[in-house]
């Protein structure tokens, strides 16, 4: 592996995991294909190979947890094996179960919302909480809509 000049179209991205909500922003706009969700598992894959070192990634990131690292590895089975660069725990919607975000996204959202006048009562807390077709189903079951 050889670090190479700010300005390469060859290297790697570094995921801060402590600050990567996994929303998925830098993986929609990769152009070269470098970036994959892990599908059901809440991650973030990367290809070596692929990346052009373009910065889209970087840019798109809202919590900005993205570097760039350019690099040349010579090791073609390295440069060309996915990798995991961030993966977090599911959260599961609390009236059906199912997985619908994960816990860092769903934390940050409670903790963003706590303080506006829409979320004060109980109800609709728990709403954020829920999927969406459950969330709809609540709110249009509990009157919240009158």
């Amino acid at each position: 592996m050889t670090a190479l000049a700010e300005d390469a179209p060859f290297g790697e991205i570094i995921i801060d995991p402590n600050t990567c909500t996994l929303c998925m922003a830098c993986v929609a706009v990769c152009p070269a294909k470098a970036l994959y969700d892990g599908g059901e598992i809440p991650q973030i894959r990367f290809l070596e190979e692929y990346c052009v070192q373009c910065g889209l990634c970087r840019c798109a990131c809202p919590e900005n947890a993205i570097r760039l690292s350019p690099r040349m590895v010579f090791d073609s089975k390295a440069r060309s094996s996915l990798r995991i660069l961030n993966q977090a725990e599911t959260f599961c919607c609390v009236a059906c179960g199912r997985p619908f975000a994960t816990k860092a996204i769903v934390d940050k959202m409670v903790q963003k919302l706590s303080g506006h006048w829409m979320y004060q009562d109980d109800a609709a807390k728990q709403r954020l909480l829920m999927c969406r077709e459950c969330r709809g189903r609540d709110f249009f079951e509990a009157g919240a809509y009158r």
